[in-house]
Order: C-alpha cells, then sequence, then structure tokens
C-alpha cells in the first residue's frame, strides 16, 4: 500500500504560530485554506496510512479520518479554555476505542462477559 503521508509543510506550522497570535474568526476564515490544505489534509493521509495497522491491533478503534473522532479540533469553545483563545495552536489524533455497554454486543471481549 502506498503511503499518503508526506509530512507537514512549512506552512502548516507556520499557520499553527500565527493562529496562537491572530486568534479570531476573520483571520481564521482567510487563512482556513492554509489549514485545510496544510494541517488537516496531511493529518487525514497520516490517519488513513495508520489506521489498517491500528486496526489489526484493536478492530475496534475508531479510525475515521473525521474531526472529532481521530482529529483534534482546532475550534474550541472560549468559555472553557482559561486564556479564551478561540482556536488551537496544535492539532493531534488518536485512535480511541469504541465503548461497549452491552454484553450482547461485546461478547467477544472477555472483560464485558458475565463470566
Amino acid at each position: 500500500m502506498m503511503s499518503r503521508f508526506n509530512g507537514f509543510a512549512q506552512e502548516g506550522l507556520n499557520f499553527l504560530q500565527q493562529v496562537r497570535i491572530e486568534n479570531n474568526k476573520t483571520w481564521f476564515d482567510e487563512h482556513r485554506f492554509i489549514y485545510e490544505r496544510s494541517i488537516l489534509a496531511p493529518f487525514r493521509a497520516l490517519v488513513d496510512d495508520l489506521a489498517p495497522t491500528m486496526l489489526e491491533i484493536d478492530p475496534l478503534l475508531e479510525s475515521r479520518a473525521t474531526i472529532g473522532k481521530t482529529l483534534s479540533r482546532i475550534h474550541r469553545a472560549p468559555r472553557f479554555s482559561q486564556d479564551k483563545s478561540r482556536y488551537r495552536s496544535r492539532m493531534w489524533l488518536t485512535f480511541k476505542s469504541f465503548v461497549c455497554y452491552l454484553n450482547k454486543l461485546c461478547a467477544n471481549l472477555s472483560s464485558f462477559s458475565d463470566s
């Protein structure tokens, strides 16, 4: 399988530094294309490249390259932010496991069995 992830461009790193300074909707909207091209697209490619291996480790991991699933949101709720900033100046990815509550749905997972 050919890798889609080619690294992060300097433009994206510059964007993350600048969003810390220009942390407002007007600036972000004017530079959204940089975010989408130089941050979001490479992160999605990285998740797509890692997903098959991660699913071999745990088939229940969320592996869709989607904001709020495997990719962090750049937007934040200012009311919950100590410094009241609107946008994060960092991004991350995570592969989370689906939570199973019903034993019948998770019968193959011994940690959720009745025995």
